[in-house]
């Protein structure tokens, strides 16, 4: 796959000053230097300021190919593994950019092969790490036209990307604006067989996809694979808590509306109800009397007996950040994705933690 030289900079020159045209980092210190040619290995783009000192910046109107170059899209070569691409991708950045330890590199950026979101599309596969030694976020990515098995699917492109700590939403800004590319039954095939660098390059800037200004729910939120139906039972609720090692369960109906949650405190309530949580004494109850009782009557049991509506919740285009608030105000750990009534999706605590702070 060839390399040609660098493309036009995407700059202009108005008094003196150089205008971005492909989008900005909102920051008290400069714009985003990605598609600017004095970029230096080693040095931050932010006017010699190290990412320790900078401000921390926000995306806005930045477009996608604003972010890396034909040269950021490197042959695989010989590498014959996963873990050999993606060693090669950060050894390019390493030289053209500097980012510090490629070994610590590595091993951060291989922690995301375990994440649930490496696989973005069919045959794209996005890993990431922050890293202290970068400045601003960086992209290389690797056409894999024959195809190889990541995380146990086939992969075709695989990216990775870089972003400095201070930059919480960068990554999965970036990783939508690479997604709007590639979606699409077979397209990550079709991209990785174009013959070079540059034509790869042209594909993604062909698209004019931005990266969006904020995250929103719909781009952090996660499947519902498991849940109950309206109709189901206490002894189903228990059943799937179990099986799933989950803490609370959408209720849904056949429309998949949603009408409820079943969590586990809520269970313990059931089993231990308020008159038990006054008792000092409680020597009659020491095998379990309460529980007993609830197991007998569990297939009898209706889940709209038992329910929540009190959960937390946001619309899918909502700001992600307004997630985090619903999950903090109902001291839950899940806030629920609707689309009108319907559910489309969970954002879980732990999981939207490990995407914003890791």
């Amino acid at each position: 796959m060839g390399f040609p030289a660098p493309i036009a900079s995407g700059l202009q020159r108005r008094g003196g000053r150089s205008i971005m045209t492909l989008g900005t980092f909102v920051t008290s210190v400069a714009p985003h230097p990605a598609a600017c040619p004095g970029r230096r290995a080693g040095k931050t783009a932010m006017n010699g300021t190290s990412a320790s000192r900078r401000t921390s910046v926000t995306i806005r109107n930045i477009r996608l190919t604003a972010l890396f170059k034909p040269e950021d899209i490197v042959a695989p070569g010989d590498a014959a593994t996963d873990r050999e691409v993606i060693r090669r991708l950060l050894e390019h950045l390493a030289l053209a950019y500097g980012i510090g330890n490629i070994n610590i590199a590595m091993d951060e950026v291989l922690t995301s092969l375990d994440k649930d979101d490496v696989h973005a599309c069919p045959g794209l596969a996005v890993l990431y790490s922050r890293l202290e030694r970068v400045a601003d976020p960086l992209i290389a990515m690797a056409p894999l036209e024959k195809g190889m098995t990541i995380a146990g699917k086939t992969v075709h492109l695989l990216v990775v990307v870089l972003t400095p700590p201070d930059m919480p939403g960068a990554y999965k800004q970036i990783r939508q604006g690479i997604i709007k590319t590639c979606e699409g039954e077979g397209e990550a095939g079709r991209i990785a067989s174009l013959k070079s660098s540059l034509a790869i390059w042209r594909h993604f800037d062909s698209g004019g996809h931005h990266l969006p200004d904020h995250l929103d729910a719909r781009h952090i939120m996660a499947p519902v694979d498991v849940f109950l139906n309206d109709q189901d039972s206490l002894a189903r609720a228990i059943d799937l808590f179990l099986a799933h090692k989950a803490s609370e369960l959408p209720v849904l109906t056949p429309d998949r509306e949603l009408i409820g949650v079943v969590t586990t405190r809520q269970l313990v309530k059931v089993c231990m109800p308020d008159y038990l949580m006054w008792l000092e004494d409680m020597t009659p109850f020491l095998n379990f009397e309460p529980i007993a009782e609830i197991i007998r009557n569990e297939s009898s049991t209706w889940l709209r007996e038992i329910m929540i509506h009190n959960y937390a919740h946001v619309v899918e285009d909502s700001p992600a950040i307004l997630a985090l608030k619903e999950i903090g105000r109902r001291e839950t750990d899940n806030a629920y994705v609707l689309r009108g009534r319907k559910l489309v999706g969970v954002i879980k605590l732990h999981e939207f933690l490990s995407s914003v702070l890791r």
